[in-house]
């Protein structure tokens, strides 16, 4: 049986000049450029062509113009790229290189066709899309629906297992061409990009299954494919869907409901020719009164959904590994500081080193404050974010005096000079990230500081090339990017 997804009357299929133009090309360069700005060693990274970002910026006229060109003629062809294999909490995981040209084509076509398609995706769908949606949305509306509605409650939740390498070929080309026209340039490029080449040992391999994780236009096609389950779900009355990326969540107040929910999904991942997570592969629910069971649902008080614990009682907490992943952050900081702890003897000295380090990982290191005000916008478990702080100022005092964690520390440098120190506190920052005194650093670039400093991060040999007057331009696009997902 052929799954379809059908554009709506109303809706022209997508061709190449309905969604190129030279003016999305440049926009896709300035954002490759920008991009730096979070991640600066991704653009000193060379391609396997021995190009960097930087290599492509210092002639970037020239290289966009000759880019533009191709396209605009239909000549633009994909080279094979390279695979790499990175170990993340214990999970090795495969991610596909490309040179720069095909990087920032990738954007383009994602960032114009998610565009194009704005209207097409369901509501319930917040993951690789531009506007108001993005986990940080997702997030504030399950959290707000499961404090409201009345118990019991009923949930179906699963997740894809290995879903970008395990994406069917033929069932992703069946959708694609339902939403742009099989015999343009467009499409022969996107189906250039689902049929992926790398190279093997100087041999070029083609893929037959999955789509290059790694790159931004395999966003667009994570989407469309579970597209046709979205609006199934939409059909569902009284039942509420969400989905961010692989990751689905359903839940309703009629067990009858939640069971059609997870009857849906399960038909349309057979269809699909795709399988569910064992570990998340979960029906649960909240029952109204203690002791309360059911065959088909498992009886909970808690639930993790994107690092976050949602509760009964309507609370939100971190998720534990989480909490790990926040303490992880500011240990790697004061790690990659210990060359000036060890250049002071002075206890109050080493406190107000690690105190200015702490302070740095939650005010201007960008990918730190993505991960602790992520979390601190939704969490209002006052005593888990109270026990954050403790253990911040405890680990301040263990490398003041290198005793480790001591309750005795606080005798010989109180709580309160820690806190005329500088040293952060993550419930009070929480506290006026909710009440909008605030402006979290996980919906903005940095400002000109940011800037500066990763100028002076970059080879002293590449310091003069162009790309500065391009990276200067993002302080200028910070509007731009406010609620907006990241691409892979």
């Amino acid at each position: 049986m052929n799954i379809r997804c059908p554009l709506p009357p109303t809706h022209r299929k997508a061709t190449f000049g309905r969604v190129y133009s030279e003016l999305a090309l440049h926009q896709a360069v300035i954002r490759a450029y920008s991009k730096p700005l979070f991640t600066w060693r991704k653009a000193l990274g060379m391609s396997h062509d021995g190009r960097t970002l930087y290599d492509f910026a210092s002639d970037s006229l020239q290289n966009v113009s000759r880019l533009h060109k191709q396209l605009a003629k239909g000549q633009f062809g994909y080279r094979p790229g390279i695979e790499l294999k990175f170990n993340t909490n214990g999970k090795e995981r495969t991610i596909y290189l490309y040179p720069w040209e095909e990087r920032i084509v990738d954007l383009m076509l994602y960032r114009e066709l998610t565009k194009y398609f704005h209207s097409v995706y369901e509501p319930s769908c917040y993951a690789y899309r531009l506007g108001r949606y993005g986990v940080d949305s997702c997030q504030h509306r399950v959290g707000e629906l499961v404090r409201r509605m009345p118990r019991p409650l009923y949930f179906v939740k699963r997740d894809v297992a290995d879903y970008f390498p395990t994406i069917n070929h033929e069932r992703l080309l069946e959708l694609l061409a339902e939403w742009i026209e099989p015999e343009d340039y467009l499409f022969k490029l996107l189906r250039k990009r689902i049929e992926f080449e790398v190279l093997h040992e100087e041999e070029v391999v083609t893929h037959q299954q999955g789509i290059a994780f790694g790159t931004a236009i395999a966003c667009f096609f994570a989407n469309l494919y579970l597209t046709p389950l979205d609006r199934r779900m939409s059909r569902l009355k009284g039942v509420k869907y969400f989905r961010y990326a692989d990751d689905l969540l359903a839940f309703s107040n009629e067990r009858e409901g939640a069971l059609k929910a997870a009857e849906i999904m399960g038909d349309t991942f057979e269809e699909l020719r795709v399988a569910s997570k064992p570990k998340a592969h979960r029906n649960f629910f909240f029952p109204r009164t203690a002791g309360h069971t059911d065959g088909a649902f498992e009886a909970c008080d808690r639930f993790q959904h994107l690092g976050l614990e949602f509760r009964k009682d309507g609370s939100v907490g971190m998720a534990r590994e989480k909490g790990r992943k926040i303490r992880n952050q500011f240990r790697f900081a004061f790690r990659r500081k210990k060359k000036r702890f060890s250049k002071t003897q002075q206890p109050e000295a080493r406190a107000q080193l690690a105190t200015d380090i702490a302070r740095d990982v939650v005010e201007n290191g960008f990918r730190s404050v993505a991960i602790i005000d992520y979390y601190l916008k939704h969490v209002n478990d006052e005593e888990q974010l109270r026990q954050l702080d403790q253990w911040l100022a405890e680990e301040v005092l263990a490398i003041a005096f290198g005793k480790g964690h001591k309750k005795g520390n606080f005798k010989r440098l109180p709580f309160r000079r820690l806190r005329a120190m500088g040293l952060p506190s993550l419930r009070h920052r929480r506290r006026l990230l909710r009440h909008g005194h605030l402006e979290s650093s996980f919906f903005q670039m940095r400002n000109e500081n940011l800037i500066a400093q990763q100028q002076r991060r970059l080879p002293s040999a590449r310091q003069n090339i162009a790309v500065t007057d391009s990276l200067q331009t993002g302080k200028h696009r910070q509007t731009t990017l406010v609620r907006e997902s990241a691409p892979c």
